[in-house]
């Protein structure tokens, strides 16, 4: 019995460590996220488990929380510190990763950042691998050459790498005329091969659609280009529902 329960207590120590590695690798790429997206990474069922956890790794120093106020409530944030970062540091890592700074934090970004990280985890769950984040050092150094960076890569389970651009408010349709033209380069160098953009409602996802099929010429290197099928091939659009029942 005895036995029976050392075995048992070193189980769930070496699961609760496990759960804490992969959280502050979530966080190392990501630095901060919400309740929603860490129920969703590890599939809890319920908050016992979200706080279990976050209490303990906020007791050990390895995360901070912080409330976000605005005008539309109130929004805790966990986010990684120097001890966490210090645990997950890798010798071949290319740069340092940010800590969580709560004053750098602005409400339009705080948005796009949690809609981003539901993206990259819907794509896992998929068994998509391999996200990296557009606006990291280790995306500059790979890419550098690359005059729009999208919100993220990710290859997914066929081995396809893809190009992930998360858009909860619409940009210009001259501005998407200038992103069509650095994805297509983008592909022609073969840095990633397909292009997909995730809306949150059907008809933002209309609205973008409708602006990509108003773009008929290209002006890329003092060269026009008629846009073909190929090239419309490259891009995909689905709402954030529409992603989880895709199979990709």
């Amino acid at each position: 019995m005895t036995e029976q329960l050392i075995t048992d207590y070193q189980t769930r120590k070496d699961r609760s460590h496990e759960k804490i590695r992969i959280f502050l690798e979530f966080l190392k790429e990501e630095t901060y996220t919400d309740r929603k997206n860490i129920m969703r990474l590890f599939a809890f069922k319920d908050t016992k488990s979200f706080y279990s956890l976050t209490n303990k790794m906020v007791s050990m120093g390895l995360i901070q929380k912080y409330v976000f106020s605005s005008v539309l409530g109130e929004l805790p944030l966990w986010g990684i510190t120097r001890d966490g970062l210090a645990i997950v540091i890798k010798p071949e890592d290319e740069s340092v990763p940010p800590w969580f700074e709560p004053s750098k934090i602005k409400g339009w970004g705080l948005e796009h950042h949690l809609f981003n990280q539901t993206v990259r985890l819907i794509l896992e769950e998929k068994s998509a691998t391999e996200w990296i984040n557009g606006d990291r050092r280790t995306f500059l150094n790979r890419y550098p050459k690359v005059k729009h960076r999208p919100d993220g890569l990710i290859t997914l389970r066929n081995g396809t790498k893809v190009a992930i651009e998360t858009e909860r408010y619409l940009k210009t349709p001259a501005r998407y005329t200038q992103i069509m033209i650095s994805h297509l380069m983008a592909r022609t160098a073969e840095h990633w091969f397909n292009v997909i953009y995730v809306l949150p409602d059907a008809q933002k996802k209309l609205l973008l659609m409708k602006y990509f099929d108003a773009i008929k010429i290209l002006s890329v290197n003092a060269s026009k280009i008629t846009v073909e099928q190929k090239h419309r091939d490259v891009f995909r659009f689905y709402t954030i529902d529409e992603l989880e029942a895709a199979d990709l």
